[in-house]
């Protein structure tokens, strides 16, 4: 089986990198006239994880800015999604470096990484990768299907909420409730537990929860609540459908969509 050598790389002495490397093919039984060595790792797909492992503390600089994002985390940390260089599938790796820097792809373009260690007075110490965003394509918004062009069309039928906005008292701000139930599959659960969701709610919300709802629907389980999340969930727990849901709460409206484990890429359209 191949595996992504992403933990071989811890030590930023000469000779070693940070950046995560492709795997090594088992060797041909039939010789092979030269080897190929493993190499840094060129693509970073939105909702992976691309992580730079050192021991030592790094500088890490993207040019241009904008394409992705970096956060520095202490380790040895356990990280569950998926990986850049695997096979596409969710898995739980060991990142056993004391220092690791998560590049997150915002933007789809070419990056160059640039790595500097901390302290560093030779040329030959900075180590540079160029690696290709793919951010993919942000899904197109919901067309309007409730705009009404024609004048004398019944307004009774407008009268009822419409599942996807649901009126409610001024909450005064941007809020995201993840509502989580026992349907939810494995990729919901990764991506909203994933750090990238948890920076993004952080950076761009003026509050957020995650709740669970049979807990939420159970009596007097919101009392200690802050009162804005209880005006919340009274105005939309009835309407709101069965399995996991995505609340985007702006101002005096609430706005229902399934939570799947394209999160981030919905908030950034309601945003």
């Amino acid at each position: 089986m191949l595996t992504l050598l992403l933990v071989l790389n811890l030590l930023l002495d000469e000779g070693n990198s940070p950046f995560p490397m492709t795997a090594v093919p088992q060797a041909d039984p039939q010789p092979a006239p030269v080897a190929d060595d493993p190499h840094p790792i060129g693509t970073v797909q939105r909702e992976e994880f691309y992580i730079l492992q050192s021991e030592a503390p790094l500088l890490v600089v993207a040019s241009p800015p904008g394409l992705v994002e970096i956060t520095h985390e202490q380790g040895p940390l356990m990280a569950r999604g998926r990986f850049a260089g695997g096979d596409g599938k969710t898995e739980t790796r060991m990142l056993l470096g004391n220092h690791l820097y998560f590049i997150d792809a915002l933007k789809s373009g070419t990056v160059e990484l640039i790595v500097i260690p901390v302290g560093a007075t030779e040329a030959e110490q900075i180590q540079r990768q160029l690696v290709e965003v793919q951010a993919g394509p942000r899904p197109p918004p919901q067309p309007d299907t409730d705009t009404d062009t024609d004048t004398d069309t019944d307004t009774d039928t407008d009268t009822e909420p419409k599942p996807d906005g649901i009126p409610v008292d001024d909450t005064g701000g941007f809020r995201v409730l993840l509502l989580l139930d026992e349907t939810a599959d494995p990729d919901t659960l990764t991506a909203v537990d994933s750090l990238q969701t948890v920076k993004w709610l952080d950076a761009n919300t003026d509050d957020w929860r995650r709740w669970d709802r049979s807990t939420a629907e159970t009596d007097g389980e919101l009392d200690k609540e802050e009162p804005v999340w209880r005006r919340i969930w009274q105005a939309a727990r009835p309407a709101l459908p069965e399995g996991p849901q995505l609340l985007i709460i702006q101002g005096k409206t609430i706005t229902v969509r399934p939570l799947t484990s394209q999160v981030v890429q919905e908030l950034e359209v309601s945003r």
